[in-house]
């Protein structure tokens, strides 16, 4: 699937205007820190029994 220019600019646009700092790239950190969390969560889960 090939992006206009307009399609990449409009993207840009759009985390550019975000009001959280780097947010093209903290959508990502998010996700991992969630799912370390998850993963811990699960293991203290299983561990309880």
């Amino acid at each position: 699937m090939v992006q206009t220019a307009a399609a990449m600019e409009a993207y840009n646009a759009y985390w550019a205007n975000s009001f959280i700092p780097a947010a093209d790239v903290m959508w990502m950190v998010l996700i991992l820190i969630l799912a370390v969390i998850a993963l811990w969560q699960a293991r203290t889960f299983v561990s309880q029994f």
